[in-house]
């Protein structure tokens, strides 16, 4: 477990750093120390499987593809930063949709994780499909605009929405397990951080000051749910 905790604690310093040093009049170093905050992210996850053994499953291999589409994601929307001109929905939508097959692949490995339950599994779909409905309807009491990247949006919120629904009744199918516990909150932050990430795409003159806590709450995320992996 010694090198577990090294790991995460260079990928916690990586993310700290980046989190701290990042700003839109340095994109190319917030670019870099982004993609190595995240592949350090995936590195501890790719450990963490190898010690419990769930590398050799499908569900172990779906949750590192996740994990990797996720860095996949960062690259894209990290592009933001460049101002590029004419190109803020078609990279909003890109990074839309990588982080969406992450989503597809949680919900993939947890449905292994659940098994044959229809209850466990039907009721995450219905409740991604209610939460796509709740988004749709805040845009205009809380002043978003989706534009061009709406479709995306929609279609990404329900993977995310569902992917913590499924997480939650895997928690409660394995009896509120280490691994499901650390699993749930982790996919809950990332809940918690697409919320305020709507905010700063999304809402005209939003305060820079908010990609602290979307930063902050997004690499929690991900670090819980490569940490959970360990304790399979």
């Amino acid at each position: 477990m010694a090198i577990f905790y090294i790991l995460l604690a260079v990928a916690i310093t990586l993310s700290c750093f980046f989190i701290l040093i990042q700003h839109p009049k340095k994109p190319l170093i917030s670019f870099m120390f982004k993609g190595l905050a995240s592949v350090s992210v995936l590195i501890l996850g790719v450990y963490a499987c190898k010690y419990s053994g769930l590398i050799d499953s499908v569900s172990g291999m779906l949750f590192l593809a996740g994990l990797g589409f996720c860095i996949l994601g960062d690259v894209l929307l990290a592009l933001l930063e460049f101002k590029i001109k004419d190109a803020k929905y078609n990279i909003i939508n890109a990074g839309s949709v990588s982080f969406f097959l992450a989503h597809i692949c949680f919900i993939t490995a947890i449905c292994f994780l659940i098994g044959g339950n229809g209850v466990a599994l039907s009721i995450p779909f219905l409740f991604g499909i209610l939460f796509v409905g709740i988004i749709y309807l805040i845009q205009k009491p809380m002043s978003l605009n989706y534009g061009k990247s709406t479709a995306a949006t929609l279609i990404y919120s329900f993977g995310l929405s569902t992917a913590l629904a499924t997480s939650v009744s895997y928690m409660i199918i394995a009896s509120f397990s280490l691994a499901s516990i650390i699993l749930a909150c982790g996919l809950l932050f990332f809940l918690i951080s697409d919320l305020i990430l709507s905010m700063i795409y999304f809402k005209e003159n939003s305060p820079r000051v908010l990609y602290y806590p979307n930063l902050s709450t997004y690499y929690i995320a991900i670090i819980l749910i490569a940490c959970s992996l360990v304790c399979f």
